[in-house]
């Protein structure tokens, strides 16, 4: 069975940790079960977009990359979070997943990169629950439609995307009523 952590504890630490990656971010929002308002959690789930920012890597070379990966290293090094293992027991510190242990409490807390394109799909599939996320992909397909819930949205039959540009549309694209976090 899963450890549950109190949603207090895990509230606070969430925050804390989006008030410091806030400068470093387009969006951030906390998800999951935090956000859907249960009172035990297993995790905590941070989504946000990065800003870019340019290094400089020889005269004729200039790559964009996220600065919060700075504040991560930083966080590893002090040993505010630790890198945790998947289910499958390997290591997931990508550009896009980060899978952590909030050392202090033991509260895992997994951070997803998200872009401008994919932040709608992302939050809301990020904040489950994942009874909600199956009945948004059988939605989809009844439409003949797949959900990409890290893309840009909905593909249909003929290859067209439809892209939501807020929560609401990415039920409502699907025929579904719309469900406040705390209802999912």
């Amino acid at each position: 069975m899963k450890t549950k952590f109190a949603a207090g504890v895990a509230f606070q630490i969430a925050d804390n940790l989006c008030f410091l990656l806030n400068p470093h971010c387009l969006k951030i929002a906390i998800a999951g079960s935090l956000r859907r308002q249960k009172s035990q959690v297993g995790d905590i789930e941070i989504v946000f977009i990065p800003k870019m920012r340019s290094v400089k890597i020889d005269l004729f070379y200039v790559a964009e990359v996220p600065s919060p990966d700075d504040l991560f290293k930083l966080w590893l090094d002090s040993g505010v979070i630790a890198k945790r293992k998947n289910k499958l027991g390997h290591e997931s510190w990508g550009p896009k997943n980060k899978l952590a242990v909030h050392v202090g409490s033991g509260i895992p807390v997994d951070f997803f990169t998200a872009t401008e394109e994919n932040w709608f799909n992302y939050l809301v599939c990020r904040t489950g629950s994942a009874e909600n996320n199956i009945e948004i992909a059988k939605a989809a397909q009844a439409k003949g439609w797949m959900w990409q819930p890290y893309g840009k949205g909905f593909i249909d039959k003929a290859g067209e995307w439809h892209q939501p540009g807020s929560e609401d549309e990415v039920f409502s694209l699907v025929g579904l009523p719309y469900l406040a976090p705390k209802d999912r």
